[in-house]
């Protein structure tokens, strides 16, 4: 096919200017999936190539994968509303007006992460930590991204069900969604893309298969705002799911209802007197202008994107998914062009979109 074709060469070429080692990709309609293959798995301490089943550390796409769409599964079996208490779960916790909607919309007014990470020993000191963190922003009052409203979250979670965030995961999602190769804390070493080289208090040598974000190293791998491993042809499951009004091999694992809802702007923020606004879905963004989903699609499009390299977007009103999947911190974090590369290869994506119906 002549359009996957071009969108190697494009991807290619992104390799050549070192936005990343290499790239899996999916091209995902109501019908079709397309998945493909680009560059190297890693650069160090040897060449290695890509190939289309290797599992990436999704890091913050974790938020949505599993996390958020988690919450959603709560909310239809009754046991949780977004207007909920976060305290009502966790009475440590210093706030008593922060609620779940909160948590989901990045509006807590919680940080972005904490400090000190480097120097904590145990996921209690990180809890701790959280339970105590002052607000930075009065709540409902702004938009900012926070790690932390998703480690509550993940414990919520927890709470909830009484039993680990990871079991919790695998029973209500990714078994449902054939996403086989879906994991906190991955087994087959080997198949992981590495990440970053460190050598600090938390990590020495090349990380293959432990999380590249600190706070969820020091969780034990398994938390809410990152932690999960997939690969790209998992992940193209999921959009498929989303694509089919909650349902996937004649199973409904959303209702309709919960996929509507999962496309409704909550939270709008204007930037400056440019016609452009960050608008937050429940955990996702919504809407164009973004890295992730480029300039061509839909007000209908919900996208995220992770620290390593990874990132989805799926336009419901032309009915297209794509994500990519890299390891652009290896071997370091100082990369540059991944943000560009990816809105240029979602508008190929999107401006040849009806091609791949």
């Amino acid at each position: 096919m002549k359009e996957l074709q071009e969108l190697t060469k494009l991807i290619e070429e992104e390799i050549k200017n070192g936005a990343f080692p290499g790239a899996n990709y999916a091209i995902v309609t109501p019908q079709r999936t397309y998945l493909g293959t680009v560059g190297n798995k890693s650069l160090i301490p040897s060449i290695q190539k890509n190939t289309i089943d290797t599992i990436y550390d999704m890091a913050s796409l974790s938020k949505v994968l599993a996390t958020t769409t988690c919450i959603f599964k709560l909310m239809e079996e009754g046991k949780i509303r977004t207007a909920s208490k976060v305290q009502t779960y966790l009475p440590q916790f210093a706030y008593k007006h922060v609620t779940i909607w909160h948590l989901l919309t990045h509006t807590s007014g919680l940080p972005e992460g904490i400090s000190g990470l480097l120097t904590m020993k145990s996921a209690k000191d990180v809890y701790e930590k959280i339970f105590s963190t002052p607000l930075v922003y009065e709540t409902g009052m702004q938009i900012k991204y926070s790690d932390l409203g998703y480690v509550l979250l993940g414990l919520i979670i927890e709470k909830i069900e009484n039993r680990p965030l990871d079991e919790v995961i695998k029973e209500k999602i990714f078994l449902p969604l054939d996403m086989i190769d879906t994991t906190y804390n991955p087994k087959d070493l080997n198949r992981c893309a590495p990440t970053e080289l460190r050598n600090d208090d938390l990590y020495q040598g090349i990380l293959q298969g432990s999380v590249h974000d600190e706070m969820a190293f020091l969780l034990n791998g398994v938390a809410g705002h990152a932690g999960v491993f997939s690969t790209v042809k998992d992940v193209s499951h999921f959009i498929t799911m989303i694509l089919n009004n909650g349902k996937y091999n004649d199973q409904q694992i959303l209702s309709p209802t919960t996929i509507d809802l999962m496309f409704t702007p909550q939270v709008h923020e204007k930037s400056g007197v440019i016609c452009k606004e960050t608008i937050r879905g429940l955990g996702w963004l919504i809407g164009g202008f973004a890295s992730s989903s480029g300039d061509l699609t839909s007000n209908q499009t919900i996208h995220h994107t992770g620290f390593t390299g990874t990132s989805i977007f799926i336009d419901r009103s032309n009915e297209i998914g794509f994500c990519l999947l890299t390891n652009r911190v290896h071997p370091t974090r100082n990369t540059s062009g991944h943000i560009e590369a990816r809105g240029k290869i979602a508008n190929y994506i999107m401006a040849n979109y009806q091609k791949f119906k």
